[in-house]
Order: C-alpha cells, then sequence, then structure tokens
C-alpha cells in the first residue's frame, strides 16, 4: 500500500474508499488519466488524474480539498500548448507531493502547497518558460527571487515548504518532477523568512487572551442569546413546517394581496407568539429570519468553544447527539463526544471533551437549527442523530450548483456524516462580527480592558494593535477561546468572573482530572493531543498565576516576611541577592515547573511546599505556624485574629480542664505569639 494510501487507512477509511494504488517503476512518474484519486461516498469515482479539478474532499477533515489546474491563468485556452505544458508539470508535481514524497503525508497541507505551485506557473508562463526551466535554468533565477518581493512571513515560510518538498524529492529521484537541484536558493529564502519573522514582530505566542470584563460580558450575551432562542425553537420549528405544508402562510405584503384565504408574515409570527423574538431581532422578512438563525448558529458554535476548549475542527464535526453524561463516583460528569478523525468512506475515531451542564444552551440550539435545516432539505437525513452533524449547512447547495464539476449533473455532497454536509470554517468566520454587533456595545474595548492586557504582557505593545482600539468591537477568535480558558480556570477564584469563578474551577478540575494520564476514564477513552496540549497550557497558565503571586506577595511586598520560608525570603531582600534567585518570571516559573519551589495561599499566609501539605489537619490547625514552608506578613495577622475569635467562640462551649478546651486554648496562646511577633518586626521596621 503507498504512503498516501497507509495514510488514510491508518485514519479509519475503508478500502473501498481508497483512491487506486500507485507504484514508482524505474523512477519514472507516469499515472495513467484514468488513475482514480478519490471516490465518493456511494463509492463512485469523484476524481480522476486527467481531470483538471482534482477533488479530495473526503479524506480532509473539514470536507472542503479542491485542487484547480485551470484558473491560475486568465482566458487560459486549451489550444496554448505552454499553458498545457504547465498544466502537466503542476499535475505531477501535485501526485509527486502525494504519492511518492517519503514521510508524513503532505494531505493536510497539500492545499498550501497547491497555491504557491499555482503562482509559481504563473511567473513561469509569464516568461514563456515550463516550471522546469524556471527551476533549472539559471536565467530565471532572478524572476524567482522577484516572487518573494512583498511576500509576508507566513506566505514566505508557505513558499520555503513548497520547495523543500520538492527539492526533497529531486533528491531522492532526481528529474522526477521539476525543482530546484541545489539548496541554495531555499536558503536564501529560509534568511528572508527569519528577516520577516523579525520585522513583524511576531516572535513567541500571539493568541490573545480575552480581557475579563469582555470575557464575562460574551459569556453573558451569549447565554441570553441562545437562551431566547431556545425558548422560541419549538415555534420556530412550527413555522417552517406550517410553510413547508401550506404555500400561503406568512406571505410578504405583495404576495398576501395575490393569494386568497392566506395568513400574512404579521399574522403569523402573532400567531405563533413569535412578535417578541423577531421585534427584539429585527425580524421583518424571510431573509431576515434565516440570518437570525444562521447567526444563532454561531453563537451555538462558540458557546461549545468556550467551555470546551475545543479547536475549530474539533467543533464543526460534531454530531447531533454529541452532549452526553456519565456518572462517575463522586458526580455526574458532562461530556461533548468528537472525533479526532472522522472521515467521509470509513470510521472514526472518538474522542472526548469534558464541559459543564450548561453546554446544554448551545448543543440544544444547533440541535433546533439542524432539524430546521433538515425540513429545508429533503435530502438531509435526521433518521441516525450519530450521522447528522450539530452544525449542517443551510442548503447543501445541491440545487445551486454541482458539488463535484467533473461530472455532469453530480448533485451529490461531501460530507463527514452521512445524513448532511458540515457548515464549513471559513462559513463561520464571515459572521464573526455580525455575531459581536449584535451581542451589544458591552463588548467594545475600554481603557480597563486595556490595561488588564498591559497587566497581563507588559511587553506587548497592545495599544498599537488595529485589533485593540479603544471603543472599537474586540475581534473575536475561536482560538482566543482555548487559551482564555486554560487562563481563566488556572485562576479562577482570583480574576472578577463572579459567579463563573466557582463553575471554573468545577470545570477545569474536572479537566486536569478526566484528561491526564490514569484517568477515570483509561483504558476505554483517552485524552488526544489536543487535550493534552490543553492541559499542557492549563498548567502553565497555573504556574503563570503562581508567580504573579509570588511577585505580588514576596518580590514587590514592602511588608516584613515571616515563618520558616518568609524569614529566608526575606534576608535574601535585605542582602539585596533576591533578584539574583528568582532574576525573572520566565526562569522562576521554571523552577516552579521542576518542582523546587511553589506559592500558594495557605490558612494564614502562603505556602511555598511545592507538595500536598500533610501537617494541617481540623484539630491541628496551627502546624502552619512552625512550618519550614510557611510565609506570613502583616496580613497574615488580621487572618491569625479571625482565627483566634473563631476558636474562642468554639473553646467557650467546652467544658472547661477538658482535652479539647486545653488543646484550643493552646492553640490559641500559639496564634496570639505569632500575631504579636509579626507587629513587633514590622514596628521595629
Amino acid at each position: 500500500m503507498s504512503s498516501f494510501n497507509s495514510y488514510l487507512y491508518s485514519l479509519g477509511i475503508a478500502e473501498q474508499f481508497l483512491p487506486d494504488e500507485y507504484n514508482l517503476q524505474s523512477n519514472q512518474l507516469t499515472v495513467p488519466s484514468t488513475f482514480v484519486l478519490s471516490r465518493m461516498k456511494s463509492g463512485g469515482i469523484l476524481s480522476v488524474y486527467s481531470d483538471n479539478i482534482w477533488d479530495l474532499s473526503p479524506y480532509l477533515p473539514k470536507c472542503d480539498c479542491r485542487l484547480n489546474f485551470d484558473s491560475w491563468l486568465d482566458n487560459a485556452r486549451e489550444n496554448d500548448f505552454l499553458y498545457c505544458q504547465i498544466r502537466a508539470e503542476m499535475k505531477k508535481i501535485s501526485f509527486a507531493l502525494l504519492y511518492i514524497k517519503s514521510g508524513k503525508s503532505i494531505i493536510k497541507s497539500i492545499e498550501q502547497r497547491h497555491t504557491v505551485l499555482r503562482q509559481f506557473a504563473a511567473i513561469a508562463y509569464k516568461n514563456g518558460c515550463t516550471l522546469q526551466q524556471l527551476f533549472s535554468d539559471v536565467a530565471y533565477m532572478s524572476k524567482v527571487n522577484d516572487a518573494y518581493v512583498g511576500v509576508s512571513y507566513q506566505k514566505a515560510i508557505h513558499i520555503k515548504a513548497f520547495l523543500t518538498d520538492c527539492f526533497a524529492l529531486q533528491q531522492q529521484y532526481p528529474l522526477l518532477i521539476p525543482a530546484f537541484s541545489t539548496y541554495k536558493p531555499i536558503e536564501h529564502l529560509a534568511k528572508l523568512a527569519a528577516q520577516l519573522r523579525l520585522q513583524s514582530g511576531k516572535v513567541g505566542p500571539q493568541t490573545k487572551v480575552i480581557p475579563s470584563r469582555l470575557y464575562i460580558g460574551l459569556i453573558n450575551a451569549l447565554a441570553d442569546k441562545l437562551n431566547e432562542f431556545n425558548q422560541n425553537a419549538s415555534a420556530l420549528l412550527k413555522w417552517f413546517q406550517r410553510i413547508q405544508s401550506n404555500s400561503t402562510f406568512a406571505l410578504m405584503p405583495v404576495e398576501f394581496k395575490r393569494a386568497k384565504n392566506a395568513i400574512s408574515f404579521t399574522d403569523a409570527r402573532d400567531l405563533l407568539g413569535l412578535t417578541a423574538l423577531f421585534e427584539d431581532n429585527q425580524i421583518r422578512k424571510h431573509s431576515n429570519l434565516t440570518r437570525y438563525m444562521t447567526l444563532v448558529q454561531g453563537m451555538a458554535k462558540l458557546w461549545i468553544h468556550l467551555f470546551t476548549g475545543m479547536r475549530d475542527n474539533e467543533v464543526n464535526q460534531l454530531s447531533y447527539d454529541c452532549y452526553q453524561t456519565m456518572e462517575s463516583s463522586e458526580h455526574l460528569v458532562h461530556i461533548i463526544m468528537g472525533y479526532t478523525s472522522k472521515l467521509h468512506g470509513g470510521g472514526n475515531k472518538s474522542t472526548y471533551w469534558i464541559t459543564f451542564e450548561d453546554i446544554q444552551f448551545g448543543v440544544h440550539a444547533a440541535q433546533s437549527i439542524g432539524e430546521i435545516y433538515a425540513l429545508f432539505n429533503p435530502h438531509y437525513d435526521l433518521s441516525n442523530p450519530a450521522e447528522y452533524p450539530l452544525f449542517p449547512t443551510l442548503y447543501s447547495q445541491k440545487h445551486r450548483y454541482k458539488n463535484n464539476r467533473n461530472i455532469e449533473y453530480e448533485k451529490d455532497f461531501v460530507s463527514n456524516f452521512s445524513g448532511a454536509p458540515t457548515r464549513t470554517q471559513a462559513n463561520f468566520n464571515q459572521y464573526l462580527s455580525r455575531i459581536c454587533v449584535s451581542l451589544g456595545d458591552g463588548l467594545r474595548i475600554i481603557e480597563s480592558d486595556l490595561a488588564e492586557l498591559e497587566a497581563f504582557d507588559a511587553f506587548r505593545n497592545w495599544r498599537d494593535e488595529k485589533d485593540c482600539q479603544l471603543g472599537e468591537y474586540w475581534n473575536i477568535c475561536t482560538h482566543q477561546f482555548r487559551r482564555s480558558l486554560a487562563v481563566y480556570g488556572a485562576r479562577s477564584g482570583v480574576i472578577g468572573l463572579g459567579a463563573l469563578s466557582v463553575q471554573y474551577k468545577h470545570l477545569t478540575e474536572a479537566m486536569t482530572l478526566y484528561y491526564r494520564e490514569n484517568s477515570v476514564f483509561a483504558p476505554n477513552i483517552l485524552a488526544n493531543d489536543s487535550q493534552k496540549e490543553f492541559i499542557q497550557e492549563l498548567e502553565y497558565q497555573r504556574l503563570v498565576h503562581s508567580y504573579a503571586q509570588f511577585e505580588e506577595g514576596v518580590i514587590h511586598s514592602s511588608r516584613r516576611l515571616l515563618g520558616g520560608a518568609g524569614t529566608y525570603l526575606q534576608l535574601q531582600k535585605d542582602r539585596e541577592q533576591l533578584l539574583k534567585v528568582f532574576p525573572d518570571r520566565e526562569e522562576t516559573i521554571k523552577r516552579m515547573k521542576k518542582g523546587e519551589i511553589a506559592y500558594k495561599a495557605s490558612l494564614f499566609g502562603a505556602c511555598t511546599n511545592p507538595d500536598a501539605c500533610e501537617k494541617i489537619s481540623f484539630t491541628a490547625i496551627t502546624s502552619c505556624l512552625s512550618c519550614a514552608h510557611a510565609i506570613f506578613d502583616t496580613g497574615s495577622a488580621d487572618k491569625i485574629q479571625k482565627a483566634v475569635q473563631r476558636i474562642q467562640k468554639v473553646r467557650d462551649t467546652q467544658a472547661q480542664g477538658s482535652l479539647l478546651y486545653d488543646q484550643m486554648n493552646s492553640d490559641i496562646m500559639a496564634l496570639n505569639k505569632m500575631i504579636t511577633k509579626i507587629q513587633i518586626t514590622n514596628i521595629e521596621e
């Protein structure tokens, strides 16, 4: 089996849906014109080598991948010899990248490679040469270098990846495809890319954390909109059922005048109790209503991102019945069942995402819209919820244009689900700005948001970034949710998220519990790489939060420190050695990660013990006072005083001379002694 087919087979695609096999003979790339490159879910042929559009959609998770070998040149003619020659070279290169290239399959990046290939094809045609001449003739090297002028860092990286793949093939099989025979031009491009990266300032992580005010505002606004829709979902389903069964229902004014015994749009709205919904969302005609549902579908998707940390494609490929619950030994676990890969024509690899009960707001809204879309499209099949997407398209385009342009009159859609096609991510993204506006002015950036971003990352020039301008709407991007969930989950109880802090604390604890190795779900369900990456991010953010507390409570604190660890740290501060021990954030976080030090709140102050405390208990609350890991300051005196007052109340309910009375009395004396010590130390200071 070829490497390409082996890769597809490893994803669970059944053999009958795989493309044809190809074995290179005598290092000569000769491909029959009828060679099958992709098959439909019916098993029929979707694309062959001679087609000028290779439709590889069935083998990509997003179900949308078409390599067009025609449209790179405007007004192309079949009798143009050079054009046809370059097109033939393009096919050989793309085929070799898919079938001959060794190592990891390139299928997920083939569209990027093809985009670069089309640009080189246009350069070759413009200069009256073939791709073989463009890459091998020194006379054309300046033309290739000209193509690099003005490119972005990302574009330069894509060009380099394409040229490197072709060069690797050329080194293994000389003259197999048009490619550079020396690495020098690629090395030149690599240096250019490095310069572009430095100039762009895009060094290090770029994903923004959504400021907490905007974050909670987004959550509240989405919850309101989704609840509003869910309360009216059954009435909306009846609306569309009536329209399907009665052509005179909900007619617009012009149509209403011509029809007999008709019901107007306004009367239909009032009849089904949809008046408030329509008025609040400016729904005055049918197109307004379908647009509203599209926006709600996008909101439902954002809601799932918010509380799972899932990536775009992972959410796009959820099934209608994705929400499930599972009983654990302690409580009910809410999960979203998804797929690490669910490709057309074969099996799937299931996985899960931990979430909490309120995820149903988004899931139910998406399910209701999916049911309505099934009414619009009789060829959609909702009989098997596992084979119907949670986010289907409004229309499959079945009656607007054919998906497969290689087969005349072909109307079959390509989808990971047999029930309906899924909405593409690009389609979702075009509605993000509209969703943001529809959620209200509370999502506009204000001064406190920028101040919070600057506090979070003081080395980034937030105010100069075009999507961080005062008064503008925050630019919603779904990948921000993943990092924001990790950040706020790690800091729940500290960041001002109100009641949501409790939910975040429970949610992130559950995620850590179930995604980690040897979780209670093992071995039946195992965390995938995406979930492990999320937990790594979550753990890193916890370390960042610990450092922020350490910085505030130790490094920048003007209070005298006491306690086992506090006395040592204060001594280092007095000697001006503390910044040598803890020179910067990253070094301190690195030591925290290694378990050399920790910083966390304790009963009376802070604790530097990297491990769980084995001393504290209900009957030994003073163990902190003599602990080598303890840190106390003037704030500790207030906490200890409150503890003394509570213990005194409990002690006075006990019989004098009893063991419990004497123990509590001893604790009170020890606590008062520590209060006095803290006060004296700070007076001397």
